[in-house]
């Protein structure tokens, strides 16, 4: 059972303005508090970056398992159990699961790390309050292992705190491949986001979206329930989480990657999916083919099936989609974590949202699991965005839907014209949005209204 403290203060945080061979790192609870990271950082404090394993094992508790990627720019995306939160009454009228969690970090010794992420709290598929986590981590000297303690709040719409407690957090690196840090301008075509059509051997071809970023991290994700069937996998978990890795270019149009997703049973974290991907680009740039060879692992990291898949992938429309344009020199004025309410047209209900940019553009955020009557899910969302005036933004993401069956079956596309007040502390967003068939053929569409708030950064408390 959990022990923590009940708490009912409001306003919790301020805003502030701008200023394998192993395993897997921090998820369990998802929420963020963002450290604004220093970019140039001696090497010894990058040691982090990358993808881990984590075991979070809160106050009485056995451990959960998640993963976690750590970006060069201070970003953080984090996955784990979505059925994780305490048997606590006053968590479970906020919310019943959980999103993955995005945050920022910041070094704050030679080998000390401080990290806060946030995550939405899911009731009967809608977010209906959040999960804010505060770390301190403490590197090894080898910087493969580390050690950490967290604070974990539970908190309301209306960011009230209803549940507080604590967790101890251990993270193991898990092996990529050596990202080249200083790539030439014509290695980096693989920036932005990309429809993949991956074809696992004997199975018919199955629909993901995938994003490249500049900095060589891969965040990947498609159909929840496409583990094979018939195989020693159905033995350890029947669902598919999102995926988060590293590429590298190989050569001027070869790359490789290695991405991992945490696979759940009863919404809990039982193993991992592995895959290794060479992909090859087209001279136009704009479409990629690739193999890929896919393992799945237990908890312990046993290897129970393996198989291997062929890949196609498609450049998907962005507003240019490698760099922010008239901002090379200057800090992304989105770069943080936010939360969202969005009004969108046709649903009655006000959205939120939690959404994470990045250095270089891009884009990654949860909405609400459930997105109708019919109980048809939303999935990753991903996209890139560009500066277009001195507080202006164009952005466009993507996001797969999936039925009940957990198969994507369409895409929705949503451009945005972002306005950044002149603190920088909350923005306001018209989007246009529309839904696509596999074939990319416009079915429906609509309009939203959104604004939304900076979190606050722990290096400025």
């Amino acid at each position: 059972m959990f022990r923590g403290k009940r708490k009912s203060h409001r306003h919790p945080f301020r805003l502030l303005p701008r200023k394998c061979k192993g395993r897997f790192i921090g998820w369990f609870v998802a929420c963020l508090v963002i450290p604004t990271m220093l970019l140039a950082q001696p090497a010894g404090k990058k040691a982090i970056l990358g993808v881990w394993e984590v075991k979070m094992a809160a106050v009485g508790q056995s451990p959960q398992l998640g993963l976690a990627m750590y970006g060069s720019d201070g970003s953080f995306i984090t996955c784990g159990g979505y059925k994780t939160l305490p048997a606590i009454p006053a968590v479970q009228e906020v919310g019943t699961e959980a999103s993955p969690g995005y945050g920022r970090w910041a070094a704050t010794g030679d080998r000390e790390i401080r990290l806060t992420f946030y995550a939405l709290l899911w009731k009967e598929g809608h977010g209906n309050g959040y999960q804010r986590v505060q770390e301190t981590l403490a590197m090894s000297e080898p910087g493969d292992e580390y050690t950490g303690h967290a604070q974990v709040d539970f908190l309301d719409a209306n960011w009230n705190v209803v549940f507080s407690t604590t967790s101890d957090v251990n993270g193991t690196r898990l092996e990529t491949p050596a990202t080249l840090m200083a790539q030439p301008a014509e290695k980096k075509q693989l920036v932005g986001v990309w429809e993949v059509k991956v074809s696992p051997v004997g199975q018919s071809p199955e629909l993901s979206l995938a994003m490249y970023g500049d900095d060589g991290s891969v965040t990947t994700g498609g159909r929840y329930k496409a583990l094979p069937p018939g195989s020693a996998v159905q033995d350890v978990a029947d669902e598919l989480g999102p995926g988060y890795g590293r590429w590298a270019a190989t050569s001027d149009r070869e790359f490789r990657l290695t991405f991992y997703s945490v696979m759940w049973k009863a919404g809990l974290v039982t193993g991992y999916q592995r895959v290794q991907d060479t992909l090859v680009l087209s001279e136009a740039g704009d479409q990629y083919t690739g193999h890929a060879q896919v393992d799945y692992l237990d908890a312990s990291g046993k290897v129970v099936f393996s198989t291997s898949s062929d890949v196609k992938g498609t450049k998907l429309e962005t507003p240019i989609s490698a760099m922010l344009v008239g901002q090379a020199a200057e800090k992304n004025q989105l770069e943080g974590v936010w939360a969202i309410k969005n009004k969108t047209s046709g649903i009655e209900r006000t959205l939120l949202n939690i959404d994470t940019f990045t250095a270089d553009g891009s884009y990654t955020g949860s909405q609400d699991k459930t997105i109708d009557i019919y109980g048809d899910t939303g999935g990753l969302r991903v996209g890139r965005c560009v500066a277009t005036g001195t507080r202006e933004f164009q952005l466009t993401l993507y996001r797969v839907q999936m039925n009940k069956e957990g198969v994507v079956y369409q895409f929705l596309r949503v451009r945005a014209t972002i306005t950044l007040s002149e603190s920088g502390d909350e923005c306001t967003a018209h989007s246009k949005w529309e839904a696509l068939d596999p074939n990319w053929t416009v079915e429906w569409g609509g309009t939203g209204e959104t604004k939304a708030t900076r979190l606050e950064t722990p290096d400025q408390d």
